[in-house]
């Protein structure tokens, strides 16, 4: 999965579909496992997704990063990792177990259509990833154990249309729990998604998001999304605080140290090849950079063991 230039590697339907002998069910718009060993390549610790991807733990706990904040899975408890998002740093519990179920943009841009309220939920599971299962368990249950019985049968005429139909219900009762925990939230929050004028702000959010995941960290400044996005720096600043309670600056220099992180780990290239690779003036500017996010040289960075990056920051 590692490219050539060290970029973080992209998880879409094509990297599962050449894997399929560990899949339960895989084609073009959509996936079942249990597992994602065969995939997760153990030197590459991060992905970027491209397709939506829910994990359901059914037993044990599983720990990991998306968009750099530490998040943690219980039984009935699903992750849901939205495309663009990046994965990092996952661990399991040793009597873990797990469902997995996946559908590509074009399956999801077909069912979901015009919907007026996507943009919105999806802001919300962007800032909540994690969601307990526990306010619709049995339909959850029903339509998973239902889909795996149609997995497992022997192909046969209409299967992959029944298993579509499937794939549709789950993602629209679970989209259904999200609504219902959005509109219960609403008195409490005034300011949440639902208030007058955030709809259009939640949208911004979202190509923000999308601009800044697929830029690969070259580019540092707010004035550069805004120019890319059409709107003035301050505008898309203060709307990026307003959704998401951070700065467009936090969110920007997060992205690109995530890359000089994954580049300085696994690229073979020099540090003077990756400050000119993620776009620096100078070999210098990049160490400054990388000392002023990580605490520590580029060099040190890269000479650290696997696991050892925080302790080690702390000492510096």
């Amino acid at each position: 999965m590692e490219t050539e230039n060290g970029t973080i590697p992209v998880l879409d339907m094509e990297t599962f579909k050449q894997h399929e002998d560990f899949m339960d069910y895989v084609d073009d718009d959509f996936l079942v496992a249990t597992t994602i060993d065969s995939i997760h390549n153990k030197k590459t610790k991060t992905v970027r997704m491209n397709i939506f991807l829910l994990v359901g733990c059914v037993e044990g706990r599983m720990q990991l990063d998306i968009n750099n904040k530490t998040y943690t899975l219980t039984a009935d408890e699903a992750v849901v990792c939205l495309p663009t998002t990046i994965i990092s740093s996952i661990m399991v519990s040793p009597e873990y177990k797990m469902r997995l179920i996946g559908f590509s943009t074009s399956f999801l841009q077909r069912i979901l259509k015009v919907e007026k309220d996507t943009e919105r939920v999806m802001a919300f599971l962007y800032n909540n990833p994690v969601q307990r299962m526990e306010d619709r368990p049995d339909y959850i249950h029903c339509y998973t154990d239902l889909l795996m019985a149609k997995v497992n049968e022997p192909p046969q005429r209409y299967k992959k249309e029944i298993l579509q139909h499937l794939f549709s219900a789950i993602f629209s009762e679970m989209m259904c729990g999200v609504f219902q925990k959005m509109d219960g939230n609403q008195e409490a929050q005034p300011n949440a998604a639902t208030a007058p004028g955030i709809k259009r702000a939640d949208i911004v959010f979202h190509e923000f998001i999308k601009e800044l995941s697929t830029d690969n960290g070259m580019h540092r400044s707010v004035s550069y999304y805004a120019d890319r996005l059409c709107y003035s720096p301050k505008y898309l600043s203060s709307v990026i605080r307003q959704v998401s309670g951070r700065t467009a600056l936090d969110w920007i220099n997060e992205a690109a140290v995530e890359q000089i992180k994954h580049r300085l780990k696994f690229s073979n290239k020099s540090i003077k090849e990756v400050a000119e690779d993620m776009n620096f003036s100078n070999q210098s500017f990049f160490g400054k950079y990388v000392k002023a996010h990580l605490g520590v040289s580029p060099a040190r960075y890269r000479e650290m063991p696997e696991g050892k990056e925080e302790e080690e920051k702390g000492e510096e």
